[in-house]
């Protein structure tokens, strides 16, 4: 992750390379990738990284599988991530191994296993399951402030000191 305190224009820099990995992916950038896999209420997303933690490339669905943070059809969302999965390898050229999801605050004991599983059952090795603030801050490294999450149907918010 970038080591540097984010501003809004890097913020705003970092939302336009991903839109634009969306459109044209970089391929053969890097010898391993790491895959982001956001279970929102309104969309699937997956966002992939190179080595230096650059968005290379990215896919996302509208989709109705999760409601209020929770997963509610399992075998749709499996589905949906798999084939998102397999549009980016294709696109890249190479198979994406890695994989880390965010889950919204709170829901960590009633739906994080879910979440893992599916996006194990997709195909992915996880490497983490954060919940969305901390995942956020992982990027952002806020050191007194506030993460607020609007999303399609939750919206979190996280203070941190």
């Amino acid at each position: 992750m970038p080591k540097e305190e984010l501003t809004f224009d890097s913020c705003n820099e970092l939302v336009s390379q991903f839109e634009a990995v969306v459109k044209q992916p970089i391929k053969g950038s890097s010898s391993v990738y790491y895959t982001g896999v956001d279970l929102g209420t309104a969309c699937v997303v997956l966002a992939v990284l190179d080595e230096n933690y650059k968005p290379v490339a990215g896919a996302y669905r509208y989709a109705d599988v999760v409601r209020d943070g929770m997963v509610v059809d399992y075998i749709g969302a499996i589905r949906i991530v798999r084939e998102l999965k397999e549009e980016l390898e294709e696109k890249l050229e190479t198979e994406l191994i890695y994989a880390a999801a965010a889950i919204p605050p709170g829901t960590d004991t009633l739906d994080g296993g879910a979440i893992k599983n599916v996006v194990q059952g997709a195909g992915f090795e996880i490497t983490a399951l954060l919940d969305e603030p901390t995942a956020a801050n992982a990027v952002l490294k806020i050191k007194n402030g506030a993460v607020v999450d609007i999303g399609g149907g939750t919206t979190g918010i996280t203070i941190l000191k």
